[in-house]
């Protein structure tokens, strides 16, 4: 597509008026400007991210009651309460592995074939429609067609996978595209406002969602989040003119056939969610009466793998022949023209083994068709894959906040009693706060400001109602009792991560620095993934306790969770910020990319996991659960300490 000069401004001063210091204030001026696609980006994230975390927060409790069509727990048996809960797991976590399944996919089909745009919007509609399903499947549960609203369920959620999976890896690169040399400075802020807005997203969704879900049902509380996604996609096509469009490389059949390549590499993973979701629901765990846990444990995951191996194979040897035809089809696109990418450099080296020196490594024989870096991508990527192999078993554990911690809150006392003015301020000025803040970010990234006298009576209005709230508290003694959802708690999250990021950089972080103590990455992340196994571990004392209270007619308080929330979202900051940024440079340049869809897909194979092991919840109580996956998490711990150890890398840093 060709694109027209602009017009030039008769009143602007031409090159050969201008002074050196005219250029040197005007380039100044410009390296503090946002990009003028920003602004869009970021309203997209925001909206976006709303639509993804609202419908998530209330699908395990909705999937849970659906398998029972609706019917309270307690004219249901204890087995049909836990085989609803273990298929709701199971189905949530292999949502949350298809999310994380797709990006990959869509990161190649932008960068190799169509470009970021056209991706982005498409992948948005897809998005669209998928919410618009989960809607319809909601009016379908509540007119009593369960069996339709289960299949718009997984109709919708599939949608959303590919939306939400699609977009992930594009929006972000999206975002480094707008800039230039002159404003790179403003790459790291902006990145921080993004991290920023997609917490800021995910909280008030959290808190929203299921209030809609109890007052108005299943159909709004699905539609909203459809309807914020409609919102963020319109967002993004306004912003159509006012972005930089980097065009697709290679583009054309190279392009097409690259990307035919990745989707068809990606069956066997298909082929493991599509198996675990179809048949794992079928698997009779054995009892555990009279065995010791280590026997159990070994009957259940033999006979388990056993079970897939005899329903499901007929996936697999599709999988196994859709790879083939990947191998077949690279083989015609290198014919058509040579790539150097990951693939192209492990297929030259295996053809051409033959030809290596001695003292030679194995990927040494690529160097001179291919040159020094991409010789040496391969190897990085699969040293760094072998040692974040044990990082899926932390996002196993993780993304059950989504899942069975809300079953664990769903069994909690979660009766808050506040002061009356005090609780009622609290909420205004939370909204207000919000409302700002927005307004105020989405100004910024749009190169203005809001007039000083906004803030100063914004918040001195907010001060002066605090205090008076705190006085009527004070001489009148009245309060008032809140209910909070089992599924608001996962706000939690979000809120922590937004106080957890700044104070651990300057109280903890920059002090060892200035110190000369740096803490090394792989180190903070071995720190992480223990603090992960401790999360669960207190997870499983507080699930102990619900147990033996609702034995003896008592409850234990939902406030309890704050310690395995507040241990777990240290745990994140600590292995997936620093993790992310660590892979990345990593990896040399043309490596990049693959390194990231190999953590993404570490984030798969980390919910397959928890699928994979949810039929367990039908013979064993929640804490024991729990315990399980500590133990699993403590295990991955030492073994990835040990890799960290030995890992020897070399840090990449784009030129």
């Amino acid at each position: 597509m060709s694109t027209a000069t602009p017009p030039q401004n008769p009143y602007a001063a031409s090159d050969a008026l201008q002074t050196p210091t005219d250029s040197t204030a005007a380039a100044a001026d410009e390296s503090k400007r946002f990009p003028a696609g920003i602004p869009f980006i970021v309203g997209n994230e925001g909206a976006e991210r709303f639509s993804y975390y609202g419908m998530r927060a209330i699908l395990y409790t909705y999937l849970a009651s659906l398998y029972v069509q609706f019917v309270d727990e307690s004219l249901l048996t204890q087995d049909q309460t836990d085989a609803a809960k273990a298929k709701a797991t199971a189905v949530a976590h292999l949502f949350m592995a298809g999310v994380y399944a797709f990006p990959m996919a869509g990161a190649i089909l932008a960068d190799r074939l169509l470009g970021k745009f056209p991706v982005i919007l498409f992948v948005s509609l897809i998005y669209c429609a998928g919410h618009a399903v989960l809607a319809v499947a909601g009016r379908l549960a509540e007119m009593g067609n369960f069996g339709g609203a289960e299949l718009g369920m997984y109709a919708g959620l599939g949608l959303i996978a590919v939306g939400s999976g699609g977009i992930k890896p594009c929006v972000s690169a999206n975002v480094g595209d707008q800039f230039s040399a002159k404003n790179s400075g403003l790459v790291p802020v902006v990145f921080q406002i993004f991290y920023f807005i997609i917490n800021f997203g995910s909280f008030f969704s959290t808190i929203l969602t299921p209030i809609l879900n109890d007052k108005f049902g299943p159909e709004v509380a699905f539609g909203v989040p459809g309807i914020f996604m409609g919102i963020a996609t319109l967002i993004f096509f306004l912003g159509r003119k006012r972005f930089v469009h980097v065009p697709p490389k290679p583009g054309g059949m190279s392009g097409f056939l690259d990307f035919g390549v990745a989707i068809l590499l990606f069956a066997p993973v298909i082929a493991l969610i599509v198996a675990v979701f179809v048949e794992g629901d079928h698997y009779k765990a054995p009892s555990a009466e009279g065995m010791s846990g280590a026997a159990f444990y070994s009957e259940y995951l033999t006979g388990y793998l056993t079970h897939l191996a005899v329903s499901s194979w007929h996936y697999f040897a599709i999988a196994a022949g859709l790879v083939v035809a990947a191998f077949v089809l690279f083989a015609v696109r290198q014919r058509m023209e040579k790539d150097d990418g990951f693939l192209a450099v492990v297929t030259y080296a295996i053809k051409n083994r033959h030809k290596r020196k001695p003292g030679e490594g194995f990927f040494d024989v690529a160097r001179a068709e291919m040159g020094d870096e991409a010789a040496e991508g391969p190897p990085a990527v699969l040293r760094i894959i072998l040692v974040f192999s044990m990082v899926m078993f932390f996002w196993a554990l993780f993304d059950q906040h989504a899942s069975t911690w809300v079953q664990q809150a769903k069994e909690m006392n979660r009766d808050l009693t506040v002061p009356l003015w005090t609780g009622r301020f609290a909420i205004g000025a939370v909204i207000a706060g919000a409302l700002y803040g927005g307004t105020w970010l989405m100004l910024w990234v749009s190169n203005k400001r809001i007039p000083r006298i906004v803030p100063l009576v914004l918040f001195g209005a907010m001060a002066v109602a605090g205090l008076a709230a705190v006085g009527l508290d004070i001489t009148q003694g009245q309060t008032t009792s809140i209910q909070l959802k089992p599924q608001q708690i996962q706000a939690l999250n979000p809120l922590m991560v937004m106080m957890i990021i700044p104070a651990l950089n300057v109280l903890v972080l920059q002090p060892l620095e200035k110190r000369g103590r740096a803490v090394k990455p792989l180190r903070l992340m071995s720190i992480g993934m223990f603090l992960a196994a401790v999360s669960f571990a207190a997870a499983a004392m507080v699930q102990t306790r619900i147990e033996a209270a609702h034995a003896a007619g008592g409850t234990v308080h939902v406030l309890w969770q704050v310690i395995q929330y507040l241990v777990m979202t240290t745990s994140e900051v600590l292995v997936s910020t620093t993790g992310l940024a660590f892979a990345y440079t990593q990896a040399p340049r043309r490596m990049k990319s693959t390194i990231m869809g190999f953590w993404l897909l570490g984030v798969t194979f980390g919910n397959v996991l928890v699928a994979f092991l949810a039929p367990m919840q039908k013979i064993l109580t929640l804490s024991q659960f729990f315990w399980v996956f500590t133990a699993l998490m403590a295990v991955a711990s030492v073994l990835f300490t040990v890799l960290a150890a030995t890992y020897k890398g070399k840090t990449y840093l784009q030129k």
